[in-house]
């Protein structure tokens, strides 16, 4: 004779309960480690003649980084990729470097000489150096005693 079983509301509600956790754990897992969330952090700095920008990119080569301006828009995009091991047997016990592709864009005013711009790498750090038109740089302006320059030929 078979015995016909059946599994109480309160098992049943557990099961649904701990599975409905797992996933909302494996969705904070995945977005814990979701490629697209690295963001390199940027200082800029100016003064009379030039603005300076700084960005830690560490973990890239220099090819994996790239450098355009258009329309006074400065783009800087590159990708950092997770280092893959042969060794089967490595498991991964934590993750807290982020890495992907990345994409950072600036406004530039109108006052930068976009055909002088400069970068360089090095140590993880990316540099760029944007020079400032003529026009835009500040000027000392003399202070003439007496009659002289315009105001001779004006007031004369």
């Amino acid at each position: 004779m078979r015995m016909l079983t059946t599994t109480p509301y309160w098992t049943t509600r557990n099961l649904a309960s701990g599975i409905s956790s797992m996933f909302d754990e494996m969705e904070h897992l995945t977005k814990i480690y979701d490629d697209r969330d690295f963001t390199p952090a940027c200082d800029l700095t100016e003064n009379d003649t030039h603005y300076f920008m700084s960005m830690d990119v560490p973990g890239l080569q220099k090819d994996d980084i790239k450098i355009d301006i258009t329309n006074n828009l400065l783009t800087v995009s590159g990708e950092r990729k997770r280092a893959t091991s042969n060794d089967s047997n490595r498991k991964f016990q934590l993750f807290e470097r982020r890495y992907g592709f990345f994409k950072r864009s600036f406004s530039l005013p109108s006052s930068i000489e976009s055909a002088k711009v400069e970068a360089r790498y090095e140590n993880g750090v990316l540099e760029l150096y944007l020079p400032k038109t003529e026009t835009a740089r500040p000027r000392k302006i003399e202070i003439q005693d007496g009659k002289s320059g315009i105001f001779e030929r004006l007031i004369g």
